[in-house]
């Protein structure tokens, strides 16, 4: 009997552990990107601006939402102008061969485009000498696991 309890307790965590694995499967398929902020607001207008739920597209698996719906026309006619750098992860993080996640606050375009940090300093590195950080980015993230 203890045996049986104990076999159904690890069939139960293998199912538990697959579903939640197809949902993380899914989710991915979708995430939100920039946290709901818009692409377009940051590299335009240098501003962080929410985006509107209703409005909306998918670049890249990740979905994007736009404060209006001329941001969301410029957006479809060229997407990579517009979406992050390093999947919109932090870029001083990469530089350093590490995956941080960004705050929607801290960003930088440069060159016209889009990179997003993890708080502040992260954001005054990147802005002392963004090239250096650009170069040392591009690098790790070519041998980086995505």
């Amino acid at each position: 009997m203890k045996h049986l309890r104990i076999l159904s307790a690890l069939v139960f965590t293998v199912l538990l552990a697959n579903t939640a694995w197809a949902q993380h499967g899914t989710a991915n398929a979708h995430e939100l990107a920039l946290d709901g902020y818009c692409p377009v607001a940051y590299v335009e207008m240098n501003k962080a601006m929410k985006g509107d739920k209703a409005i909306s597209a998918t670049y890249m698996g990740q979905k994007y939402l736009f404060a209006n719906r001329d941001a969301k026309k410029m957006f479809d006619k060229n997407p990579a102008k517009y979406a992050p750098k390093y999947d919109g992860t932090c870029a001083t993080a990469v530089s350093m061969g590490k995956r941080m996640g960004a705050d929607p606050q801290y960003f930088s375009t440069y060159k016209g485009a889009l990179y997003m940090f993890s708080n502040k300093e992260a954001k005054q590195m990147f802005d002392k000498n963004p090239l250096a950080v650009i170069e040392k980015a591009d690098k790790q993230w070519a041998s980086m696991e995505k």
